[in-house]
């Protein structure tokens, strides 16, 4: 495979950022951008599922849902490092020691140090913003599905042994009794489901190696970061430097030998734009630093750095991560197959996991026409920009639904559902959004067999 230096070239194909508008009713990136500026830093955001719906369409005559299954991302969190905040705040600090702050640098240096002392021994715990986000998904879902969750409704939920996924899946099954009080509601969190909630950590799943992982780590930081911050180091972030600096060319000679400059900026971007996981409408202080220009150009960078990271197999050892998430798939479908052939009786069966574990998903069911990757890496970033938005696959609290559906002949037929928007599948099918289970089935395993032969080279 001659995919080794992809990303090299994706980034000397990007010169510019993209700015043509659209021409029909389907908005660019660019344009959500500018209409949703708190949606840049997609795994940072909080859930927009409500942001970006489509018209439910009508199930075909003689069908009813009879049973769900979905992977849902914990909800919003503290940072999962108290390290980034602290790095962050020193950079002002420092600034501050050289005298260089504007007083909008001084407010933002104000505000580094109240998130710094707000993550003290939080580390990656779940926000109440992040409570509320299930809990409100899970009553969204009771009133579109009544039919499922109505009296004695058998519901089982499953999470990883994060604190964070056990307290979204207990705020999402709060939700659901919280309208139906009757309900049986099963929760477990356990290293026996492990490998299938996080199939994408070795100290999980027993089939990646810490070898594989360390490969697949090593790979991210020496060819895709690396180069993706050199891309960024050719943008114009002046606006927000010459905003909260006073000599930026000073600030960054100081850390010369630390970070690369378009690092700096991302960390206080990525600070700043978590003020949202607190305070859901907290926009007025990233929004004063960062023009729209300047929000597009993160966007870019982040929803590239993701795109690698865990949606793409352009490269076998990107292909032998997304492998992995085999035992993830096999967890969903045996879960689904023993309600079909009636060995188990549930309504609903919920996975609590985290993004690394979810983006793969869409890729291998191909949710919104998907494919494992695009051109073979020689994609450029603005085109990764425009056809693989992380701001509606990974936001805090995403979840992928399957919502299953069966007529008096016993047919069964599928309807995937992202972040509670229908999504097509490269499946034929006479209803859209409507998917013959046998043939989802199918389609997943061709998949995961050609995802097995993009890996061949990887170890």
């Amino acid at each position: 495979m001659k995919r080794y230096l992809f990303i090299l070239v994706v980034v000397l194909l990007s010169a510019t950022a993209c700015t043509e508008k659209s021409t029909g009713s389907t908005p660019t990136a660019r344009e959500e951008i500018e209409a949703y500026p708190q949606v840049v830093v997609s795994t940072m955001s909080v859930y927009n599922g409500e942001l970006f719906t489509n018209e439910a369409p009508a199930a075909p005559k003689g069908y009813k849902p009879f049973y769900i299954t979905a992977y849902l991302r914990h909800g919003s969190r503290y940072e999962v490092n108290q390290l980034y905040t602290d790095e962050c705040y020193n950079y002002f600090v420092e600034a501050d020691k050289m005298g260089i702050l504007t007083p909008l640098g001084q407010r933002v240096k104000d505000y580094m140090e109240w998130i710094q002392l707000c993550h003290i021994n939080r580390a990656g715990d779940l926000t109440q913003t992040g409570f509320n986000q299930h809990k409100e998904i899970a009553q969204r879902y009771y009133k579109r599905y009544k039919s499922l969750f109505k009296g004695d409704a058998e519901i089982v939920s499953v999470s990883s042994t994060s604190p964070r996924a056990i307290l979204s899946m207990a705020a999402f099954n709060e939700g659901l009794k919280l309208c139906n009080p009757r309900m049986n509601n099963t929760m477990k969190s356990s290293e026996s489901t492990g490998a299938a909630m996080r199939p994408q950590k070795s100290a999980f799943n027993p089939a990646y190696s810490a070898a594989e992982e360390k490969m697949y780590r090593d790979f991210l930081t020496n060819d895709v970061y690396s180069h993706l911050l050199e891309w960024g180091n050719r943008q114009d972030m002046s606006h927000a430097l010459n905003g909260i600096f006073t000599d930026p060319d000073a600030f960054f000679a100081h850390f010369a030998n630390y970070k690369h400059r378009f690092k700096i900026i991302t960390d206080i971007y990525k600070r700043l734009a978590f003020a949202q996981n607190f305070d859901i409408h907290d926009r007025s202080l990233i929004d004063e630093v960062f023009n729209a220009e300047e929000h597009y150009l993160m966007y870019m960078h982040e929803n590239c750095v993701w795109h690698y990271r865990c949606g793409s197999a352009a490269h076998p050892i990107l292909a032998n991560n997304m492998a992995q998430s085999r035992v993830l798939v096999d967890y969903l479908v045996a879960r689904a197959e023993e309600v079909i052939s009636g060995e188990v009786d549930s309504n609903a069966h919920l996975c609590f996991g985290h993004d690394l574990n979810l983006i793969p998903l869409q890729n291998i069911f191909g949710l919104e026409g998907m494919p494992l990757y695009f051109g073979e890496g020689k994609e450029t970033i603005e085109y990764v920009a425009e056809h693989w938005r992380a701001y509606k696959i990974t936001p805090k609290a995403a979840n992928i639904f399957f919502i299953f559906y069966r007529n008096k002949e016993g047919k069964v037929l599928m309807r995937p559902q992202m972040n509670e928007r229908d999504v097509e599948m490269p499946i034929e099918t006479d209803t859209p959004y409507y998917y013959d289970w046998e043939r989802v089935k199918e389609f997943a395993y061709a998949r995961l067999a050609e995802i097995d032969e993009l890996k061949k080279g990887a170890i």
